[in-house]
Protein backbone atom coordinates (compact mmCIF):
# COMPACT_ATOMS: atom_id res chain seq x y z
CA UNK A 1 0.00 0.00 0.00
CA UNK A 2 2.68 2.68 0.96
CA UNK A 3 4.26 1.38 -2.29
CA UNK A 4 1.34 2.70 -4.01
CA UNK A 5 0.54 5.83 -2.20
CA UNK A 6 4.82 6.71 -2.20
CA UNK A 7 5.58 5.95 -6.01
CA UNK A 8 6.79 8.76 -7.77
CA UNK A 9 8.65 8.67 -11.44
CA UNK A 10 11.74 9.48 -11.71
CA UNK A 11 12.87 13.15 -11.13
CA UNK A 12 13.43 15.46 -14.35
CA UNK A 13 17.17 16.46 -14.86
CA UNK A 14 18.04 19.46 -16.20
CA UNK A 15 21.47 19.53 -18.46
CA UNK A 16 24.85 20.48 -17.01
CA UNK A 17 25.30 24.39 -18.34
CA UNK A 18 28.66 23.92 -19.85
CA UNK A 19 31.12 21.52 -20.23
CA UNK A 20 30.48 18.04 -18.13
CA UNK A 21 32.91 17.95 -15.29
CA UNK A 22 34.15 15.02 -13.25
CA UNK A 23 31.02 16.57 -10.53
CA UNK A 24 28.51 16.20 -13.12
CA UNK A 25 29.78 12.49 -14.05
CA UNK A 26 29.74 11.64 -10.02
CA UNK A 27 25.98 12.97 -9.88
CA UNK A 28 24.84 10.85 -12.83
CA UNK A 29 26.18 7.90 -11.46
CA UNK A 30 24.28 8.72 -7.60
CA UNK A 31 20.79 9.68 -9.64
CA UNK A 32 21.21 6.62 -12.08
CA UNK A 33 21.55 4.12 -8.43
CA UNK A 34 18.88 6.12 -7.05
CA UNK A 35 16.54 5.43 -9.90
CA UNK A 36 17.01 1.85 -9.86
CA UNK A 37 13.65 1.46 -8.00
CA UNK A 38 11.37 3.69 -9.81
CA UNK A 39 12.25 2.15 -13.22
CA UNK A 40 12.07 -1.65 -13.62
CA UNK A 41 14.76 -3.90 -15.06
CA UNK A 42 13.10 -4.41 -18.17
CA UNK A 43 12.93 -0.67 -18.81
CA UNK A 44 15.93 -0.05 -17.68
CA UNK A 45 19.26 1.28 -19.57
CA UNK A 46 20.99 -1.73 -20.73
CA UNK A 47 18.05 -3.28 -21.80
CA UNK A 48 17.40 -0.47 -24.31
CA UNK A 49 20.14 -0.05 -25.14
CA UNK A 50 20.91 -3.89 -26.46
CA UNK A 51 17.38 -3.62 -27.96
CA UNK A 52 15.31 -5.54 -25.27
CA UNK A 53 12.67 -3.65 -24.66
CA UNK A 54 9.41 -2.48 -27.52
CA UNK A 55 7.91 0.22 -28.22
CA UNK A 56 7.22 3.12 -26.95
CA UNK A 57 10.43 2.29 -25.29
CA UNK A 58 12.97 1.11 -27.28
CA UNK A 59 15.96 2.27 -28.71
CA UNK A 60 14.60 4.02 -31.75
CA UNK A 61 11.79 5.72 -29.48
CA UNK A 62 15.09 6.62 -27.21
CA UNK A 63 16.88 7.86 -30.33
CA UNK A 64 13.60 10.26 -30.96
CA UNK A 65 13.32 11.57 -27.72
CA UNK A 66 16.95 12.95 -27.81
CA UNK A 67 16.68 14.49 -31.09
CA UNK A 68 12.96 15.96 -30.38
CA UNK A 69 12.58 16.35 -26.96
CA UNK A 70 15.45 16.86 -25.26
CA UNK A 71 17.97 18.25 -28.58
CA UNK A 72 21.08 15.66 -27.18
CA UNK A 73 21.33 13.02 -29.47
CA UNK A 74 25.17 13.19 -29.49
CA UNK A 75 25.99 11.43 -26.72
CA UNK A 76 23.80 7.65 -28.15
CA UNK A 77 25.01 8.66 -31.40
CA UNK A 78 28.63 8.40 -30.06
CA UNK A 79 28.39 5.46 -27.58
CA UNK A 80 26.20 3.35 -30.08
CA UNK A 81 29.61 4.14 -32.00
CA UNK A 82 31.91 3.11 -29.83
CA UNK A 83 30.23 -0.21 -28.97
CA UNK A 84 30.08 -1.50 -32.45
CA UNK A 85 33.48 -0.05 -32.58
CA UNK A 86 34.95 -2.30 -29.74
CA UNK A 87 33.60 -5.23 -31.18
CA UNK A 88 35.25 -4.70 -34.42
CA UNK A 89 38.15 -3.62 -33.55
CA UNK A 90 38.08 -6.83 -31.40
CA UNK A 91 37.74 -8.62 -34.00
CA UNK A 92 40.47 -7.64 -36.30
CA UNK A 93 43.64 -10.76 -36.61
CA UNK A 94 46.23 -10.15 -34.21
CA UNK A 95 48.56 -8.70 -36.31
CA UNK A 96 46.37 -5.47 -37.02
CA UNK A 97 45.39 -5.23 -33.44
CA UNK A 98 49.39 -5.07 -33.01
CA UNK A 99 49.85 -1.92 -34.99
CA UNK A 100 47.39 -0.01 -32.15
CA UNK A 101 48.24 -0.83 -28.98
CA UNK A 102 46.19 -0.11 -25.98
CA UNK A 103 47.02 3.85 -24.86
CA UNK A 104 48.64 4.18 -21.77
CA UNK A 105 48.88 7.79 -20.28
CA UNK A 106 53.29 8.74 -20.27
CA UNK A 107 52.73 12.35 -19.54
CA UNK A 108 51.13 14.79 -17.33
CA UNK A 109 48.21 17.04 -18.47
CA UNK A 110 51.13 19.90 -18.27
CA UNK A 111 53.11 18.13 -20.38
CA UNK A 112 50.39 18.57 -23.13
CA UNK A 113 49.45 21.71 -22.99
CA UNK A 114 53.00 22.72 -22.62
CA UNK A 115 53.39 20.90 -25.95
CA UNK A 116 50.25 22.41 -27.32
CA UNK A 117 51.28 25.89 -27.60
CA UNK A 118 48.28 28.46 -27.78
CA UNK A 119 45.82 25.69 -27.21
CA UNK A 120 45.38 27.21 -23.65
CA UNK A 121 44.30 30.70 -24.85
CA UNK A 122 42.16 28.92 -27.29
CA UNK A 123 40.58 26.87 -24.01
CA UNK A 124 39.72 30.47 -22.89
CA UNK A 125 38.29 32.27 -25.98
CA UNK A 126 36.40 28.87 -26.35
CA UNK A 127 35.09 29.15 -23.19
CA UNK A 128 34.20 33.37 -23.74
CA UNK A 129 32.35 31.83 -26.67
CA UNK A 130 30.13 29.48 -24.25
CA UNK A 131 29.38 31.84 -21.98
CA UNK A 132 28.19 34.01 -24.76
CA UNK A 133 25.91 31.65 -26.48
CA UNK A 134 24.45 30.45 -22.94
CA UNK A 135 24.62 26.99 -23.99
CA UNK A 136 26.55 23.73 -23.96
CA UNK A 137 29.21 23.55 -26.83
CA UNK A 138 27.13 21.25 -28.76
CA UNK A 139 24.04 23.80 -29.10
CA UNK A 140 26.78 26.37 -30.58
CA UNK A 141 26.14 27.17 -34.43
CA UNK A 142 28.67 25.13 -36.05
CA UNK A 143 29.17 27.93 -38.62
CA UNK A 144 30.19 30.58 -36.05
CA UNK A 145 32.21 32.76 -38.23
CA UNK A 146 33.66 34.51 -34.74
CA UNK A 147 34.76 31.01 -33.98
CA UNK A 148 36.00 30.49 -37.42
CA UNK A 149 38.37 33.94 -36.91
CA UNK A 150 39.66 32.51 -33.07
CA UNK A 151 40.87 29.37 -34.64
CA UNK A 152 42.49 31.29 -37.68
CA UNK A 153 43.98 33.68 -35.13
CA UNK A 154 46.10 31.12 -33.44
CA UNK A 155 45.99 28.12 -35.59
CA UNK A 156 47.72 29.37 -39.29
CA UNK A 157 46.56 25.45 -40.33
CA UNK A 158 43.15 25.60 -39.97
CA UNK A 159 40.64 26.63 -42.88
CA UNK A 160 37.48 28.87 -42.88
CA UNK A 161 34.07 27.19 -42.82
CA UNK A 162 31.48 28.51 -45.34
CA UNK A 163 27.76 28.70 -44.15
CA UNK A 164 26.81 25.20 -45.36
CA UNK A 165 26.03 22.30 -42.41
CA UNK A 166 29.03 19.90 -43.96
CA UNK A 167 31.43 22.77 -44.34
CA UNK A 168 31.41 23.12 -40.30
CA UNK A 169 33.39 19.57 -40.14
CA UNK A 170 36.51 20.38 -38.86
CA UNK A 171 39.44 18.97 -41.00
CA UNK A 172 42.38 16.67 -40.13
CA UNK A 173 44.87 19.94 -39.84
CA UNK A 174 42.09 21.90 -37.48
CA UNK A 175 42.00 18.54 -35.22
CA UNK A 176 45.46 18.19 -35.28
CA UNK A 177 46.14 21.80 -34.05
CA UNK A 178 43.75 21.17 -31.50
CA UNK A 179 45.80 18.67 -30.05
CA UNK A 180 48.30 21.36 -29.70
CA UNK A 181 50.99 18.89 -31.95
CA UNK A 182 52.71 18.94 -35.05
CA UNK A 183 52.32 15.21 -36.50
CA UNK A 184 51.17 12.88 -38.96
CA UNK A 185 49.09 10.23 -38.40
CA UNK A 186 49.35 6.50 -38.37
CA UNK A 187 47.87 5.70 -41.95
CA UNK A 188 48.76 1.68 -41.52
CA UNK A 189 46.87 1.41 -38.05
CA UNK A 190 43.65 -0.08 -38.64
CA UNK A 191 40.69 2.18 -38.97
CA UNK A 192 42.53 5.51 -39.23
CA UNK A 193 40.28 6.78 -41.58
CA UNK A 194 37.40 6.12 -39.40
CA UNK A 195 38.79 7.61 -36.10
CA UNK A 196 39.49 10.76 -37.81
CA UNK A 197 36.23 11.00 -39.02
CA UNK A 198 35.40 10.54 -35.40
CA UNK A 199 37.37 13.16 -34.67
CA UNK A 200 36.03 15.89 -37.02
CA UNK A 201 32.38 15.30 -36.13
CA UNK A 202 32.41 14.38 -32.33
CA UNK A 203 35.52 15.15 -30.58
CA UNK A 204 37.09 18.44 -32.78
CA UNK A 205 35.46 22.17 -31.24
CA UNK A 206 32.97 23.23 -33.71
CA UNK A 207 32.25 19.73 -34.69
CA UNK A 208 28.66 19.30 -36.14
CA UNK A 209 27.50 16.52 -33.60
CA UNK A 210 30.30 18.30 -30.63
CA UNK A 211 30.18 16.21 -27.34
CA UNK A 212 29.81 17.98 -24.27
CA UNK A 213 33.35 17.82 -22.99
CA UNK A 214 35.33 19.24 -20.47
CA UNK A 215 38.97 21.18 -21.99
CA UNK A 216 40.89 18.37 -19.92
CA UNK A 217 39.00 15.20 -21.03
CA UNK A 218 39.09 16.81 -24.82
CA UNK A 219 42.86 17.44 -24.65
CA UNK A 220 43.56 14.19 -23.49
CA UNK A 221 41.57 12.27 -26.18
CA UNK A 222 43.09 14.05 -29.03
CA UNK A 223 46.35 13.21 -27.17
CA UNK A 224 45.78 9.60 -27.19
CA UNK A 225 44.21 9.48 -30.63
CA UNK A 226 47.50 10.95 -32.17
CA UNK A 227 49.14 7.69 -31.21
CA UNK A 228 46.59 5.08 -31.06
CA UNK A 229 42.98 3.60 -32.56
CA UNK A 230 42.87 1.42 -29.94
CA UNK A 231 39.14 1.83 -27.86
CA UNK A 232 41.06 2.58 -24.60
CA UNK A 233 42.02 5.72 -26.54
CA UNK A 234 37.96 6.98 -26.46
CA UNK A 235 37.34 5.51 -23.30
CA UNK A 236 37.16 8.20 -21.09
CA UNK A 237 35.51 10.34 -23.58
CA UNK A 238 32.96 6.89 -24.06
CA UNK A 239 32.53 6.87 -20.01
CA UNK A 240 31.53 10.53 -19.98
CA UNK A 241 28.82 9.85 -22.11
CA UNK A 242 27.61 6.99 -21.08
CA UNK A 243 27.28 8.62 -17.72
CA UNK A 244 25.23 11.45 -18.73
CA UNK A 245 22.98 8.47 -21.02
CA UNK A 246 22.76 6.51 -17.72
CA UNK A 247 21.95 9.02 -15.27
CA UNK A 248 20.17 11.90 -17.42
CA UNK A 249 18.87 11.00 -20.49
CA UNK A 250 17.50 7.68 -19.37
CA UNK A 251 15.82 8.34 -16.78
CA UNK A 252 13.89 11.26 -18.20
CA UNK A 253 12.79 9.27 -21.23
CA UNK A 254 11.40 6.94 -18.82
CA UNK A 255 9.62 9.57 -17.29
CA UNK A 256 8.91 11.08 -20.73
CA UNK A 257 7.58 7.55 -21.77
CA UNK A 258 5.17 7.08 -19.02
CA UNK A 259 3.06 10.34 -19.67
CA UNK A 260 0.08 8.64 -22.61
CA UNK A 261 -0.95 11.87 -23.44
CA UNK A 262 0.06 15.11 -25.70
CA UNK A 263 0.61 18.59 -23.18
CA UNK A 264 -2.76 19.64 -25.10
CA UNK A 265 -4.59 16.33 -23.96
CA UNK A 266 -3.20 16.78 -20.16
CA UNK A 267 -4.01 19.99 -20.20
CA UNK A 268 -7.53 19.15 -21.32
CA UNK A 269 -7.93 16.74 -18.28
CA UNK A 270 -6.61 18.74 -15.72
CA UNK A 271 -9.07 21.40 -16.74
CA UNK A 272 -12.09 19.03 -16.70
CA UNK A 273 -10.75 17.62 -13.37
CA UNK A 274 -10.80 20.72 -12.03
CA UNK A 275 -14.28 22.05 -13.69
CA UNK A 276 -15.78 18.70 -12.30
CA UNK A 277 -14.37 19.35 -8.76
CA UNK A 278 -16.02 22.99 -9.04
CA UNK A 279 -18.95 21.13 -10.17
CA UNK A 280 -19.31 18.87 -7.10
CA UNK A 281 -18.61 21.81 -4.24
CA UNK A 282 -21.89 23.54 -6.30
CA UNK A 283 -23.88 20.44 -5.89
CA UNK A 284 -22.98 19.73 -2.26
CA UNK A 285 -23.85 23.52 -1.31
CA UNK A 286 -27.16 23.24 -3.19
CA UNK A 287 -28.04 20.13 -1.69
CA UNK A 288 -26.92 21.49 1.89
CA UNK A 289 -29.83 24.59 1.24
CA UNK A 290 -32.00 22.36 0.28
CA UNK A 291 -34.59 20.15 2.16
CA UNK A 292 -33.55 17.01 0.66
CA UNK A 293 -32.11 14.05 2.65
CA UNK A 294 -28.78 14.55 3.69
CA UNK A 295 -27.34 11.08 1.79
CA UNK A 296 -27.89 12.85 -1.75
CA UNK A 297 -25.04 14.46 -0.70
CA UNK A 298 -23.23 11.86 -1.30
CA UNK A 299 -23.38 12.10 -5.20
CA UNK A 300 -21.39 15.35 -4.53
CA UNK A 301 -18.37 12.54 -3.21
CA UNK A 302 -18.36 10.66 -6.61
CA UNK A 303 -18.14 13.55 -8.72
CA UNK A 304 -15.28 14.89 -6.22
CA UNK A 305 -13.59 11.19 -6.36
CA UNK A 306 -13.29 11.20 -10.53
CA UNK A 307 -12.32 14.64 -10.76
CA UNK A 308 -9.05 13.77 -7.90
CA UNK A 309 -8.25 10.46 -10.06
CA UNK A 310 -8.52 12.54 -12.76
CA UNK A 311 -6.34 15.65 -11.74
CA UNK A 312 -3.43 13.48 -9.88
CA UNK A 313 -3.19 10.75 -13.10
CA UNK A 314 -2.55 14.62 -15.12
CA UNK A 315 -0.25 15.93 -12.60
CA UNK A 316 1.55 12.50 -13.39
CA UNK A 317 1.17 13.24 -17.26
CA UNK A 318 -1.99 10.40 -17.52
CA UNK A 319 -4.73 10.67 -19.38
CA UNK A 320 -7.15 8.40 -17.39
CA UNK A 321 -9.30 8.00 -20.36
CA UNK A 322 -6.64 6.46 -22.50
CA UNK A 323 -5.64 4.62 -20.07
CA UNK A 324 -8.20 2.57 -19.27
CA UNK A 325 -7.64 1.10 -23.28
CA UNK A 326 -3.84 1.03 -22.34
CA UNK A 327 -3.46 3.52 -25.61
CA UNK A 328 -1.48 6.31 -25.75
CA UNK A 329 -1.30 9.31 -28.10
CA UNK A 330 0.91 9.39 -31.47
CA UNK A 331 3.80 11.31 -31.48
CA UNK A 332 3.76 14.34 -34.01
CA UNK A 333 6.61 12.47 -35.64
CA UNK A 334 4.67 9.26 -36.02
CA UNK A 335 1.65 10.99 -37.77
CA UNK A 336 3.48 11.80 -40.99
CA UNK A 337 1.17 11.76 -44.00
CA UNK A 338 1.53 13.83 -47.52
CA UNK A 339 0.17 16.87 -48.30
CA UNK A 340 -2.92 14.97 -50.07
CA UNK A 341 -4.12 13.31 -47.38
CA UNK A 342 -4.03 16.10 -44.76
CA UNK A 343 -6.26 17.95 -47.17
CA UNK A 344 -8.69 15.44 -47.35
CA UNK A 345 -8.54 15.36 -43.93
CA UNK A 346 -8.74 18.82 -43.56
CA UNK A 347 -11.86 18.58 -45.37
CA UNK A 348 -13.84 15.57 -44.10
CA UNK A 349 -13.06 16.69 -40.12
CA UNK A 350 -12.13 14.92 -37.33
CA UNK A 351 -13.39 11.54 -38.29
CA UNK A 352 -12.26 11.75 -41.35
CA UNK A 353 -8.34 12.60 -39.82
CA UNK A 354 -8.70 9.85 -37.27
CA UNK A 355 -9.72 7.24 -40.47
CA UNK A 356 -6.34 8.63 -42.55
CA UNK A 357 -4.39 8.22 -39.42
CA UNK A 358 -5.98 4.71 -38.45
CA UNK A 359 -4.60 3.85 -42.37
CA UNK A 360 -1.58 5.01 -41.83
CA UNK A 361 -0.67 3.53 -38.79
CA UNK A 362 -1.60 0.07 -40.71
CA UNK A 363 0.83 0.57 -43.16
CA UNK A 364 3.24 1.75 -41.64
CA UNK A 365 4.10 5.74 -40.21
CA UNK A 366 7.16 7.65 -41.78
CA UNK A 367 9.11 9.26 -39.13
CA UNK A 368 12.54 10.68 -38.97
CA UNK A 369 14.38 7.53 -38.12
CA UNK A 370 12.68 5.89 -41.58
CA UNK A 371 12.20 9.14 -43.75
CA UNK A 372 14.43 8.00 -47.19
CA UNK A 373 14.76 11.86 -48.60
CA UNK A 374 18.42 12.70 -49.49
CA UNK A 375 19.95 15.70 -48.09
CA UNK A 376 23.31 17.00 -47.22
CA UNK A 377 26.52 15.39 -48.33
CA UNK A 378 29.73 15.12 -46.28
CA UNK A 379 32.20 17.73 -48.18
CA UNK A 380 35.12 15.39 -47.19
CA UNK A 381 34.22 11.87 -47.93
CA UNK A 382 30.93 12.11 -50.17
CA UNK A 383 28.89 10.68 -47.68
CA UNK A 384 25.44 11.04 -48.37
CA UNK A 385 22.94 11.30 -45.11
CA UNK A 386 19.81 10.24 -45.39
CA UNK A 387 16.98 12.59 -43.61
CA UNK A 388 15.79 10.75 -40.31
CA UNK A 389 18.90 8.21 -40.35
CA UNK A 390 19.22 9.06 -36.56
CA UNK A 391 21.20 6.49 -35.52
CA UNK A 392 23.62 7.12 -38.64
CA UNK A 393 27.33 7.88 -36.70
CA UNK A 394 28.56 10.98 -39.19
CA UNK A 395 25.97 13.36 -40.15
CA UNK A 396 25.45 17.47 -39.97
CA UNK A 397 24.01 18.31 -36.83
CA UNK A 398 21.04 17.25 -35.80
CA UNK A 399 18.85 19.75 -35.56
CA UNK A 400 17.97 19.82 -39.13
CA UNK A 401 14.59 17.83 -38.40
CA UNK A 402 13.05 21.33 -38.09
CA UNK A 403 12.60 21.14 -41.77
CA UNK A 404 10.40 17.74 -41.63
CA UNK A 405 6.97 17.66 -42.97
CA UNK A 406 5.47 16.54 -40.32
CA UNK A 407 6.68 20.14 -38.27
CA UNK A 408 4.82 22.03 -40.50
CA UNK A 409 1.50 19.95 -40.43
CA UNK A 410 1.36 19.77 -36.70
CA UNK A 411 1.61 23.24 -36.52
CA UNK A 412 -1.39 23.52 -38.55
CA UNK A 413 -3.62 21.32 -36.44
CA UNK A 414 -6.08 23.16 -34.17
CA UNK A 415 -5.75 22.70 -30.51
CA UNK A 416 -9.46 20.49 -30.69
CA UNK A 417 -7.40 17.76 -33.31
CA UNK A 418 -4.73 17.80 -30.70
CA UNK A 419 -6.46 17.33 -27.68
CA UNK A 420 -8.55 14.51 -29.23
CA UNK A 421 -5.15 13.18 -31.16
CA UNK A 422 -4.70 9.71 -32.90
CA UNK A 423 -3.72 6.77 -30.56
CA UNK A 424 -2.18 3.67 -30.20
CA UNK A 425 -2.70 0.78 -28.33
CA UNK A 426 0.69 0.49 -25.78
CA UNK A 427 2.45 -2.60 -26.04
CA UNK A 428 5.30 -2.87 -23.40
CA UNK A 429 4.14 -4.57 -20.63
CA UNK A 430 6.74 -2.43 -18.11
CA UNK A 431 5.47 0.98 -18.83
CA UNK A 432 1.67 -0.71 -18.21
CA UNK A 433 2.63 -1.89 -14.87
CA UNK A 434 4.08 1.49 -14.16
CA UNK A 435 1.19 3.36 -15.39
CA UNK A 436 -0.96 0.86 -12.99
CA UNK A 437 0.98 1.79 -10.49
CA UNK A 438 0.37 5.39 -10.63
CA UNK A 439 -3.00 5.09 -11.34
CA UNK A 440 -4.17 2.76 -8.48
CA UNK A 441 -1.84 5.60 -6.31
CA UNK A 442 -4.02 8.47 -7.36
CA UNK A 443 -7.20 6.33 -7.03
CA UNK A 444 -5.93 5.74 -3.57
CA UNK A 445 -5.24 9.49 -2.95
CA UNK A 446 -8.46 10.45 -4.39
CA UNK A 447 -10.05 8.32 -1.43
CA UNK A 448 -8.07 9.60 1.35
CA UNK A 449 -8.85 13.39 -0.14
CA UNK A 450 -13.28 12.45 -1.06
CA UNK A 451 -14.05 10.46 2.03
CA UNK A 452 -13.35 13.35 4.88
CA UNK A 453 -15.04 15.91 2.27
CA UNK A 454 -17.57 13.91 1.63
CA UNK A 455 -18.16 13.43 6.01
CA UNK A 456 -18.03 17.10 6.40
CA UNK A 457 -21.20 17.94 4.19
CA UNK A 458 -23.13 14.72 5.14
CA UNK A 459 -22.85 15.46 8.56
CA UNK A 460 -23.71 19.45 7.71
CA UNK A 461 -27.57 19.75 9.02
CA UNK A 462 -30.52 20.59 6.17
CA UNK A 463 -30.96 24.30 5.28
CA UNK A 464 -34.38 23.83 4.37
CA UNK A 465 -34.57 27.13 2.08
CA UNK A 466 -36.50 24.79 -0.36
Amino acid sequence: MSKLLLYRRPDYLNRPVGPIQATDCARFIERAKKTENTIPEDLSFDKIINRETCVPCSLNDFMNYLVYVEHNAENLQFYLWYKDYCTRFHALPEHEKALSPPFTQRSSEEEIFRNGEGFTRLKEKNSYASMRDNGPPSNREAGDTKTSDEFGMFFSQIRSPTKSDFSSVPSDADVTAQAGYNWQPFTIQPMREEINRVMRHYIAFTAPRELNLSHKDRALCLHALQHTTHPSALANVAWVAKAALRGQSHPNFVRWSISNGNKPRVLFARSAGASTIFLGFLIAVLLVLSARSRWWRIFAGVLWYMAFVTMICAYKGLCIILHMSHSRCLKPWEQSCDDQELFDAEAGGVGSLAATMQSRRQTGGMGYESSKRESSKDSDYGWKRTSGSTFGTFGPKNDDWENESWVGQYKRKNLVRRVFDSNVRIKNESLKLLQDRIVIGSCLWAAVATIPLTAIFVSLPKGGFY
